[in-house]
């Protein structure tokens, strides 16, 4: 028998069923409800996994109705990774270190929130760049819920150096130095910049540039073509688009583009063992993944 939950037919619903979810908004592009079905029909779990768009003004009520429903947990997406933390009961140490959740499990009443995402990104470099990171100069552009993540997993892995980028520098610099309070970055090794003064020359030397703004860097104007020898990646945490104007940036380029969908599921199979007690069906998730954003991407 596995862990919480009785096994059924693939795709009943009944009395016993286990409701899991995602909360964001915008939410009808994620690919997190074919991810997880799949891996719950897979491993014969009784569970669903639903898209649920939660507005700002909302989300008090709806991490209530975790509670009320008797949900078995939720996925976190933009724009709520920050504000959902004051309403969790008990903190994953990542969600205390970061204040930005991206699962919460219900057990019994109580809420607990984790934060896959650092698990996701890591999964994502791993998967295509091996093991060796310490030579890495990265542009990390945005300092939300989801850059906090990235910020973290990149000074686990002892990054070279970190050049944040915000549109308020405020809050990028309270990502820096609460990285170097964390011992993850000395004071040398990260630094801030306003989105606005990105240019030419404060972007050279930088091996990795990764996009954690929910918009695309290019339409903003962010990034102009540019020679910048060196630069290995051009890494999107977004997914399920078409050609976006940064792909195409960085395909003028001559940088490698590579998309969320790594971290994606990365972290879907972290939250997926948390949410069940079972062990995660990664090819199952990953084919999921894969076929469902082609139909996305045809649509």
């Amino acid at each position: 028998m596995l862990p919480h939950g009785e096994t059924t037919e693939p795709g009943a619903i009944n009395g016993n069923t286990k409701i899991v979810g995602i909360y964001g908004d915008p939410v009808k592009h994620s690919l997190s409800p074919a991810m997880h079905n799949a891996a719950f029909r897979a491993r014969g779990l009784n569970y669903c996994y639903l898209p649920f768009l939660v507005h700002k003004n909302d989300l008090p009520a709806a991490m209530k109705a975790i509670i009320s429903l008797n949900m078995q947990g939720v996925n976190i997406t933009a724009p709520h990774k920050e504000a959902a933390v004051p309403f969790l009961h008990e903190l994953s140490p990542e969600v205390t270190f970061l204040r930005a959740v991206n699962t919460i499990v219900n057990r019994e009443g109580k809420l607990t929130g984790y934060n896959t995402d650092v698990d996701g990104f890591l999964y994502l470099l791993q998967n295509n760049f091996g093991d060796s990171f310490t030579t890495a100069r990265v542009l990390l552009m945005g300092a939300g819920g989801a850059a906090k993540a990235v910020a973290l997993a990149l000074g686990r892995i002892k990054v070279k150096a970190l050049l944040i980028a915000n549109r308020t520098t405020g809050k990028a610099e309270m990502l820096a130095a609460l990285l170097t309070r964390g011992g993850y970055f000395n004071a040398k090794q990260v630094n801030i910049i306003s989105l606005k003064q990105l240019c030419r020359g404060s972007i050279s030397g930088i091996t990795w540039i990764i996009n954690a703004l929910s918009e695309d860097p290019v339409e903003l104007g962010l990034l102009l073509p540019d020679n910048l020898p060196g630069c290995s990646a051009a890494i999107d945490l977004r997914y399920g688009q078409r050609q976006t104007p940064f792909e195409k940036w960085a395909k003028a380029e001559g940088i490698p583009y590579i998309d969320g969908l790594g971290m994606l599921l990365g972290q879907g199979v972290k939250a997926f063992e948390i949410f069940t007690g079972a062990e995660a069906p990664l090819e199952v998730m990953q084919d999921a993944l894969r076929n469902n954003q082609k139909k996305y991407l045809q649509k």
